[in-house]
């Protein structure tokens, strides 16, 4: 947070229902501190009933800029007055910039996931296995799209969702080999085997130490394992998948580079991504129940 705050001190926030829990302020405002930003980033609960009121909000106060959480990402699409391609092809906006009396809404879930698992070694050549079909599997699915994979299996509880994403991904991506398994088949396991880059992004290890959406069996040695939920932050999954020797990545991770992607747009200043992991790895170490 700035050293003082003052008439001066720029707004930025967080809304949703709820927001409080957000690490967001934390990993924003570690980055004014270190920058020497007169500047301030919040977080407001904002039942969806004040939405639009919240958002209008933007150029009223003065903020900014806005990120948003569940169950707001949806509803702001049809707020602002200027959509992104991205947050256009996901139906959902979870960032906005006032430019010019306007209101820019982005997605950062898209480009902030892949900047994490390129980081992580991703090549257009690996075939992905990606477990689930809601909203953070589309930021995913898209963004592996955009960056130009040539294989992806789509797992799910639900077939029909997951066959709802895989015809979205077809009609912008029709070059990309999409398949479809039920989770737990014996065909989805196949897929398992044959890929290098599991992701889950499934709320199966939300809050669970004990549940996983991949038999340990089917992990080995060279796989990259993702877990889009970061609590707890050991939970089952990347636990089996460290003792297979596979390279693993939390959720905590993809959330400091979707924040660093929002950050760069509100300020247009490079964020620095390992003070940023430093500040939420601190938050979630004092706050284990931290979302």
């Amino acid at each position: 947070m700035a050293k003082s705050i003052s008439g001066y001190t720029s707004l930025f926030c967080i809304i949703g229902m709820p927001a409080h829990h957000s690490l967001s302020p934390t990993i924003h405002n570690a980055m004014y501190n270190n920058l020497g930003m007169d500047a301030v980033f919040l977080a407001f609960d904002v039942p969806a009933s004040q939405l639009e009121s919240a958002i209008k909000g933007i150029k009223a106060y003065g903020i900014k800029g806005m990120t948003l959480t569940s169950p707001h990402k949806q509803m702001a699409l049809k707020l602002v007055d200027h959509v992104s391609k991205e947050a256009k092809e996901l139906g959902a906006v979870n960032a906005i910039v006032p430019k010019g009396g306007k209101l820019y809404g982005y997605n950062t879930d898209e480009p902030g996931s892949i900047m994490s698992l390129k980081n992580h070694g991703l090549k257009k050549s690996d075939t992905v296995s990606l477990f689930g079909s809601g909203g953070a599997a589309r930021a995913i699915a898209f963004g592996l799209a955009h960056y130009g994979i040539k294989k992806l299996n789509i797992i799910n509880r639900t077939l029909e969702h997951a066959e709802e994403l895989g015809k979205s991904l077809g009609k912008h991506f029709p070059k990309l080999d999409v398949e479809i398994f039920r989770l737990n088949s014996k065909e989805s396991e196949n897929a398992i085997k044959r890929s290098r880059f599991i992701l889950n992004a499934t709320n199966i290890t939300l809050e669970n130490s004990t549940k996983t959406p991949v038999p340990s069996r089917l992990l080995s040695e060279g796989m990259v394992v993702f877990d889009a939920n970061y609590v707890p932050i050991n939970n089952k999954l990347l636990s089996d998948a460290k003792r297979k020797g596979c390279e693993t990545i939390n959720g905590l991770e993809m959330l400091v580079y979707n924040q660093a992607v929002a950050f760069k747009l509100f300020t247009g200043k490079e964020p620095n991504i390992k003070l940023m992991m430093e500040a939420a790895e601190r938050a979630v170490k004092h706050k284990p129940s931290s979302k």
